[in-house]
């Protein structure tokens, strides 16, 4: 064999060892994923202090809880605990149904255990006021037939003396069963439970990315357009508004409660304007395309979600509306078929018809 031969004949064994040796290295890898994406842990206890050992097993997808399984070491009856992680309609409030056994007395003893090895973020007996105002339109929102409106609600601002700190995020254990079954009707969830767990993403106020403004790490909250009677706040998802001396929430982005996706890590407020005592709210559902316009009336507390059907109906390809303008009487919408494209076209709406229907409501 000439030397030239076993050259190549080594350089094609070292070839295919390497590549052997890259195969196996990107199984391993391969391996570890798939591995770290599903994960789990066991705890033999006896948690409902029934002198008999249960089982608990919590299971984790890509590092975040997905759900565990909870065995009554006496009946050997499992019950599942479900957490909602962030899928296609991401919203501020993530549900956690509590199975009724948890309700009796065995469970009642079991439950915060369990919860203590389930979740890191603490439970409260007290929620904030961006998310009760949020809880109100959960559950008072209703469909509307009106031209102008797609939808409606109702809220109830509690007023403050101090200026609201941004909330973090905490957990709520709610039994109302209207408020658990708008709820569970708002995020998709088919469940009969009365209660539930309310994990509130609240630090998302805070720390969000700005979509529309030269600084993507904008400080929140920041200081909106300035009426004469009142000031206006936003932070990355949500409005609280100053009267006098006193504060009060008046708007709360939702991907579940208004139908769209919402990544939470971007900014999902587009533009704010007034029009004499009424706040108008133009949001972004980032990364879909198709936004909304919502009209706040926080005296009467009252919100209505316009039509989008009725503002486009002139532009049957436009579907983003990049910025919205009040002059005078009227609500000037600057829109068009994606972000990205540079074909504007403007709609012309007249507040005083749109506020007359309001009014009925």
């Amino acid at each position: 064999m000439s030397n030239t031969m076993i050259l190549n004949t080594a350089q094609n064994s070292s070839n295919l060892f390497s590549l052997q040796s890259i195969l196996l290295v990107l199984l391993f890898i391969s391996c570890n994923l798939l591995f770290a994406q599903g994960d789990s842990k066991h705890y033999n206890f006896d948690f409902n202090e029934d002198s008999v050992v249960d089982e608990l097993v919590v299971n984790y997808f890509i590092g975040t809880l997905d759900f565990a399984r909870f065995t009554d070491g006496a009946t050997k009856k499992q019950y599942k605990l479900l957490y909602q992680r962030q899928e296609n309609k991401q919203s501020m409030i993530k549900l956690t149904p509590i199975p009724s056994y948890f309700l009796s007395e065995k469970g009642e003893r079991a439950l915060p255990k369990i919860d203590s090895l389930l979740f890191s973020i603490p439970l409260t007996k007290k929620a904030d006021q961006s998310l009760l105002w949020l809880l109100d339109n959960c559950l008072t929102k209703t469909k509307s037939s009106n031209k102008y409106f797609s939808s409606h609600s109702t809220f109830q601002s509690a007023w403050l003396k101090e200026k609201p700190a941004l909330p973090a995020n905490y957990r709520l254990m709610m039994n109302d069963s209207m408020l658990v079954k708008a709820l569970y009707k708002t995020q998709q969830i088919t469940d009969s439970t009365s209660s539930t767990y309310i994990t509130y993403l609240g630090k998302f106020h805070a720390s969000a990315i700005s979509l529309n403004r030269n600084d993507v790490n904008a400080v929140y909250p920041i200081k909106t357009e300035i009426p004469k009677k009142f000031t206006l706040y936003q932070s990355a998802h949500g409005i609280y508004i100053k009267k006098d001396s006193m504060y009060a929430w008046i708007f709360v982005s939702d991907g579940a409660l208004y139908n769209n996706i919402q990544k939470l890590e971007w900014e999902s407020i587009i533009d704010i304007k007034t029009y004499n005592d009424y706040v108008i709210v133009l949001n972004q559902p980032y990364p879909a395309i198709q936004n909304s316009i919502f009209i706040v009336d926080w005296k009467r507390g009252k919100m209505v979600e316009l039509n989008r059907e009725n503002i486009l109906s002139v532009y049957p390809n436009i579907r983003y509306m990049e910025s919205i303008e009040v002059t005078e009487n009227y609500l000037y919408i600057f829109a068009k078929n994606k972000p990205s494209s540079d074909d504007l076209q403007e709609i012309k709406i007249d507040l005083r018809l749109v506020l007359e229907e309001m009014l009925k409501l």
